[in-house]
């Protein structure tokens, strides 16, 4: 499997994967770009898709800047499907 290449080149990721209580909650953060990197394009899809196939099984999505100039993604997944 490939690495997904999204809009922010040269920034730092983390990824956080938890639970709470019948949730499994998945978070992955950047930093943001770094200067003069160059620009990554997309087909801007991406997050709609995901949406589209975590509502399906009873899930949900938040995505957005942080305060810091970077960007989170997090997405909850109940452990049973409705």
């Amino acid at each position: 499997m490939q690495p997904a290449v999204e809009q922010s080149a040269g920034a730092g990721a983390a990824v956080g994967i938890g639970f709470a209580g019948s949730w499994l909650e998945i978070e992955v953060t950047d930093t943001g770009a770094v200067r003069h990197s160059p620009a990554v394009e997309g087909n801007g899809r991406g997050l709609i898709g995901l949406r589209e196939r975590l509502a399906v099984y009873g899930g949900e999505l938040t995505a957005g800047p942080t305060l810091t100039g970077g960007y989170r993604v997090t997405a909850r997944v109940p452990w049973e499907a409705v």
